[in-house]
This record gives C-alpha cells, structure tokens and sequence, in this order.
C-alpha cells in the first residue's frame, strides 16, 4: 500500500511539472508609480485633425504634445496598432513638456488609425487617436487638415539637404554632449545641414548666423546629403584642475562669519532676432512664407514653462509659437511659424515671448520684437 501511495505522489508531481511547461514567456508586471506620483502622462494630437484626408506614399506630419508632472521620457506613434515611430526626450529624467512631430507614410489606401502613447519610463498615458483616410491620389483628397503653424510643409522633392528636429533638440558647440549648449530648436524646425561627423551620429546645422551641432537620434533627414562633407569638431572644453599646494595654518584662527546667499536675479525674455522673406508676391491667391523667431534669456535665472505667440497686423490674427521650459540663462530658443498671407499689402508681425505672463522677469516690457512684411501683387 505504501509503495502505490508513493508511487501516486511521484505521478501526480509529474504531472503538476509537466502542466506548467509551456513556450509562452512569462508575464512580467509593469511597475507602476507610487506616492504622490500616481497620476499617468497624457498626451494631445494637435494634427492632422480628425477625419482628414491624405494621399498614397506621402509622409503624414503627426503633431503631438505630451505632458507629465515628473517628465515624458519618450512617444510613441502607431499607425492600425502597430509601432511606427519611437522619439526620446533628450533629458535622460524626461521633460514635463514634451512637443513632438512624428513622421509616418502609408503605403496602402483605406482607413487609418493613428494613435500616440507618452511614457514615463513604463508608464503608458492613455492613447490620443485620430482616423484619417488614405486615397489612391491626391486629385482625390477633399477633406484636408487646417494648416498648423508648428508643423512644415516638406517638399520632397528639394535635393537641399536639412533635417526636421522631432522634439525640442539642444545645439551643441560640437558633436558630443561634452560641448556647451548654444541654442535650444523647437519640435519642427527645419534647418540646412552644412557638415557632418564620421558616422552621421551628429549634423553640423547653420541657424542664421549660428553654426553648431545636434544629435541624429532625434531628427530626420530630408534632400540628398551624400556631398555633405566629414567636419572635424572643435577642441572639447577642458577644466584644468589648478596644482596643489601646502597651506601654512595661520598663528591665530579666525572663524569665517559665512554671508547671507545672494539671490539670484529673475529671468528676463527677449525676442532677439525674426528673420524670414520680407517681400513675397501673391501666387495664385496667396502666398505662404516660415518664419524664424529667436528668443533668448537674457536674465541670471531659469525659466519655467511659457507660451509664446505671433501677432499679425492689422487684422490681429495670433498664431501660436509654441511651449518653452526650463530655458537657462544666456540660452536662445528658435521657434518657427509658417503664415500665408491672402492680399497685398504691408505686414508688421509681433512676436511675443511669455504671452500669458507666466515667467517672473526682470522686465516685461522687452518681450516684443517686430518684422514688416510687404505682399505684392503679381
């Protein structure tokens, strides 16, 4: 009796062995947050709207604006649920204020779901979703997108090589992080490359007058850039430690009455160059023309998050120019806005930094600068 007692408890642990053999891999739990940060990422799509129509093998500019109190490490874009696009934050803690233009292009007509997820590390928001329709040609496209001002009109058949920044990108000295940040371009800025490094992991850009260098991981390139040539970087910044040297301890100790820590004085934002086309002629109704605004800290402290935007007289239409954080002091940000202008006529645009009076500063009476535009007829 003993042995057929044993002889069942060996069977039925092979059996309890075998049931939990299986090919699926484990189920891992995703950690979520705890304490006082609990609450998810959430993220917008701003464009293209809802509904509109695109053609065949043209690239879709997705626009998507992901928020988080502690900060969006990355988004990602999936076209009918499947991941297309994948864009980090440049901060390795993430960015409370994440903007974001990611690229798709369909290959296939009918309804297409897109949607865009924001992480905090493994913390997904809830998904923003938008259905468009793809059509066999661009004859047949009717419902069309209001045009957004953050986001580029790409020609592609330009041979002009540049590259479109995917989110909010710094300008370094030269290609490495170890070089200071000169400038900080926003989400859907496009610039021309003028040089490159050894393995195109970083691009020479110009800026106006302003050459420096950004990182591919968070760009994509446009035109025919195979004559871009090889840029040999600038020296990279060194601290030289000074020597060390014996201190005599002097006769009689005299205690250091430490001071009172100054306080640092305010940020103070200053829109420091517009530059675009200042003559332009109608064509065909109108006349579409980017514009590029610069806006600098001029102040000893760093920002926080502030909305800027663009006035166009007369009429006072206000485009939007976009979000800024954490802007430190001496550092310029460049913003770029396309405007189209329907009659002739003399324009004067408005550029305004903190538009909502958000930022503490010096002086908010320098937040303006001004750029006449003339529309000719043709």
């Amino acid at each position: 009796m003993r042995k057929w007692l044993i002889a069942l408890s060996i069977l039925a642990l092979t059996i309890l062995s075998a049931c939990n053999l299986s090919t699926e891999p484990p189920v891992q739990q995703i950690p979520t947050a705890t304490g006082a940060v609990s609450a998810r990422p959430v993220v917008v799509i701003n464009s293209p709207e809802n509904g509109s129509e695109h053609p065949v093998d043209q690239q879709i500019l997705v626009s998507a604006i992901a928020t988080d109190s502690v900060g969006v490490t990355r988004v990602q874009l999936l076209a009918n649920g499947r991941i297309v696009k994948t864009i980090s934050s440049e901060s390795p803690t993430g960015s409370q204020t994440l903007n974001a233009l990611l690229d798709y292009t369909p290959r296939e007509t009918g309804t297409l779901n897109l949607s865009v997820v924001a992480f905090r590390s493994s913390i997904a928001s809830d998904p923003a979703l938008i259905t468009v329709t793809v059509r066999a040609e661009q004859a047949q496209v009717t419902a069309t997108s209001a045009p957004n001002p953050s986001v580029p009109i790409i020609n592609p058949n330009d041979p002009t090589c540049r590259l479109l920044t995917n989110v909010g990108l710094n300008v370094r000295q030269g290609p490495s992080t170890a070089y200071t940040r000169i400038s900080v371009l926003a989400a859907g800025t496009v610039v021309p490359i003028t040089g490159r490094n050894n393995d195109n992991s970083w691009w020479q850009i110009r800026v106006g007058t302003t050459i420096g260098w950004v990182i591919d991981d968070y760009v994509t390139i446009y035109g025919i850039c195979t004559g871009i040539p090889i840029v040999q970087p600038p020296p990279l910044p060194t601290n030289t430690p000074l020597p060390a040297s014996a201190t005599p301890f002097p006769a009689t100790f005299t205690p250091i009455v430490p001071s009172a820590t100054p306080v640092p004085s305010p940020a103070d934002l200053v829109v420091t160059n517009i530059s675009g086309s200042s003559t332009l002629t109608l064509d065909g109704g109108g006349v579409s023309s980017t514009y590029t605004v610069t806006i600098t800290n001029t102040g000893a402290s760093t920002t926080s998050q502030f909305n800027n935007d663009i006035t166009i007289l007369p009429g006072n239409d206000i485009i939007p120019l976009g979000v800024v954080a954490n802007l430190g002091p001496s550092e310029s940000i460049i913003l770029n806005v396309s405007i189209t202008f329907s009659a002739a006529g003399t324009y004067t645009l408005q550029a305004r930094a903190d538009s909502d009076a958000q930022v503490t500063e010096q002086s908010e009476v320098n937040n303006v600068g001004i750029f006449t535009v003339t529309v000719n007829n043709p």
